[in-house]
C-alpha cells in the first residue's frame, strides 16, 4: 500500500508539495509513505478531486470501492414507472398531528 502513496509524492513534486496541496503536514505524508498510518476515507476523496482523476479514491481506501455505487445502479432510470400515485403518508398519521 506505500508505493501508491509514494507515487502520489511523485505526482506532486515532494512531501512538502503533497502535505501543501492536500492540506496536511509533511509528518503526515511521511507517515503514509513509511506505512505508519493510511489516510482517511474524507483525504483518499480529497485526493482523487486534487489530482483531477489521476488518483482513484479506491486506490487509497480499497473499501470504498464497494461502497460508492452510482445513482444508476441505486435508481435505474426507468424506475420511475414503478412509482404510484398513492400517498407515502398513512392517513392515520396525518389525523394524529392534524387538530
Amino acid at each position: 500500500m506505500t508505493q501508491i502513496f509514494k507515487d502520489l509524492v511523485l505526482f506532486f513534486g515532494g512531501q512538502v508539495a503533497t502535505a501543501k496541496a492536500l492540506g496536511v503536514t509533511q509528518g503526515t505524508v511521511s507517515g503514509w509513505v513509511r506505512g505508519v498510518h493510511g489516510c482517511s476515507a474524507d483525504m483518499a476523496l480529497v485526493i482523487q478531486v486534487k489530482t483531477k482523476g489521476r488518483f482513484t479514491a479506491a486506490q487509497f481506501r480499497p473499501s470504498l470501492a464497494a461502497s460508492l455505487p452510482t445513482l444508476e445502479i441505486n435508481l435505474p432510470a426507468t424506475s420511475h414507472h414503478l412509482q404510484t400515485n398513492e400517498s407515502a403518508v398513512n392517513p392515520s398519521s396525518v389525523s394524529q398531528v392534524l387538530p
